[in-house]
């Protein structure tokens, strides 16, 4: 069974950046976070999933099928996310 409860916006945010930049110390510079910090959070993300999002078995992460498949849905998310904040904010009506 999925937890998906569990799973968090920053979470998605450091997927997408990883996917966005090809690897994990670009996303890390993206996001003004240590290396480290973001393995954690995808280690957990996939763990939390039951499916690796990235082969990392080349020189620079490459996402795997179950990847392709969230990106999407994490950038729809993260949109809609954002959308949200603004409109409680009154910057979108």
């Amino acid at each position: 069974m999925i937890m998906l409860d569990a799973l968090t916006l920053d979470q998605m945010r450091t997927f997408v950046a990883i996917a966005d930049s090809g690897s994990f110390r670009a996303a890390a510079k993206r996001l003004s976070r240590v290396q480290s910090g973001v393995s954690v959070a995808i280690a957990n993300l996939e763990a939390q999933l039951g499916v690796e999002l990235f082969d990392r078995s080349g020189h620079r992460p490459v996402l795997t099928p179950q990847g392709h498949v969230l990106l999407g849905n994490a950038r729809d998310i993260i949109i809609r996310v954002d959308v949200l904040r603004a409109k409680a904010r009154g910057f979108v009506e």
